[in-house]
């Protein structure tokens, strides 16, 4: 973690801990009322299981249930009680990995990462409350239709405050644009809450009835029993995109000359797409069309895949049908639409030249064409069976003159840039440069 990063980690943590020990305070010593201890033991049982149950989209994305009980707790209890609730709660939370063999907890993650997610929901709690009270809310009123515009708020208020707060931590780490990034981070929120609030607004109506802590806890099973099912169906998901891999594999191993290809062909594409300032969604989706770009290969035979000198135009003619097969290869798989048109596209150029179907300009996305630079780029520095991979001088002078003809003009104007200023190199160790590190002596 770079020392920027740890200092805003720790500032938003300091403060998350200040606005916690307040509301404790004001909470339980303060003008708020005698508080219930049973009913505030299962109301935080509620929300620490919630917070244990998250849902690993990605490795590095996961949605959870808690702000269900977040919300249900707000309309009910008042947004004080869930700033202490969450507060008191955070150190007891334990969630489990993405293949479900280890569980993250306080003790064995980073002080300071957790620290600064503890900070980062009471002050998101915190601060959606303050404007859920502006807006006219009030604890325990939940009459509809006056209660929609303060939770509406509510909502509003947590994911921008969530977003610039984990946005500001991610642009100093990673040094992402913190436009659009910011919006597309919000986009991405604003769905999975919308859809929480009405059944928090539910939970929230049982809990006004008699013994309604009690009957909220038995409202949470088939919650759970939900969460269960979308995660089989996220295990499918992942399933599906591990055999794609396996193919994918199985295509590097059959060519030596192509092993890593698509790996760095990945990260090259993730690289321009942050410099064109690509959605996140949008950069993840052509990072996974990267990985798969070339698994048509898989139908071309080794004669001609291993071919140790330039193909004969009947070769080539065969070897220009591997998009095509790719996407066939693609063709069940619903999840990845995008996915499959980038593997089909990934060869066609701006100026219509390209295979398989020689479209042309704005008849490919954006996407299309970073792959297909991205691709294209890689192929020139590394080695192949009948040439050394070039410098990268000469690659960028290649994609600075073709750019309007077998590049995106955007796109080729963006790599050019990331190569003259440095924040794109390659990847692959040509040949001839193993040899001179391999003949160069050590040095002291």
């Amino acid at each position: 973690m770079k020392k920027s990063t740890k200092i805003y980690a720790l500032s938003i943590g300091a403060l998350g801990l200040i606005v916690g020990i307040l509301s404790c305070t004001q909470y339980f010593g303060g003008n708020t009322g005698e508080v219930d201890p049973v009913r505030f033991v299962i109301l935080s049982l509620i929300l620490f299981s919630c917070r244990c149950l998250p849902l690993y989209v990605r490795a590095d994305c996961t949605i959870d249930m808690s702000f269900i009980s977040v919300l249900a707790i707000t309309l009910i209890e008042g947004p004080l009680a869930t700033t202490v609730m969450c507060l008191i709660t955070s150190p007891f939370v334990v969630v489990p990995s993405d293949d479900g063999k280890s569980y993250y907890h306080i003790f064995n993650t980073d002080p300071i990462k957790s620290i600064f997610n503890t900070a980062n929901l009471v002050l998101t709690v915190a601060a959606a409350g303050v404007f859920f009270y502006l807006a006219g809310g009030e604890a325990g009123n939940i009459i509809l239709p006056g209660v929609l515009g303060p939770m509406t708020v509510y909502i509003l208020v947590a994911i921008v405050v969530n977003s610039l707060i984990m946005m500001i931590l991610m642009a100093l780490e990673m040094e992402m644009p913190f436009f659009p990034n910011i919006f597309g981070m919000f986009v991405q929120l604003l769905p999975s809450m919308a859809c929480a609030a009405p059944v928090g607004f539910f939970l929230a109506y049982l809990m006004q009835l008699s013994s309604g802590a009690y009957i909220a806890a038995l409202f949470m099973l088939p919650l759970v029993l939900a969460r269960y099912s979308f995660k089989l169906f996220l295990d499918g998901k992942k399933q599906q995109m591990a055999m794609i891999q396996t193919l994918n594999d199985v295509i590097e191993a059959k060519d030596p000359y192509t092993q890593g290809h698509s790996a760095r062909v990945s990260e090259y594409a993730a690289n321009i797409a942050r410099e064109m300032h690509l959605m996140p969604a949008q950069a993840e989706t052509l990072r996974l069309a990267a990985l798969f770009h070339d698994i048509g290969k898989i139908g071309i035979e080794d004669a001609i895949l291993g071919k140790p000198a330039r193909l004969t135009e009947e070769e080539w003619a065969v070897m220009k049908t591997h998009p095509r097969i790719g996407m066939n290869l693609l063709r069940n798989t619903h999840y990845y639409e995008q996915v499959k048109n980038m593997v089909l596209h990934h060869h066609e150029t701006y100026d219509g030249k390209g295979y398989p179907d020689g479209i042309k300009g704005d008849e490919a996305s954006i996407s299309d064409y970073i792959l297909a630079i991205a691709d294209a780029f890689d192929a020139m520095t590394s080695d192949r069976p009948y040439r050394l991979g070039m410098p990268m001088e000469k690659a960028r002078e290649i994609i600075r003159e073709e750019a309007g003809k077998q590049f995106h003009p955007e796109v080729a104007a963006a790599v050019v840039k990331m190569l003259e200023e440095g924040r794109m190199t390659v990847l692959y160790r040509r040949k001839d440069e193993e040899t001179e590190m391999q003949a160069e002596p050590e040095k002291d």
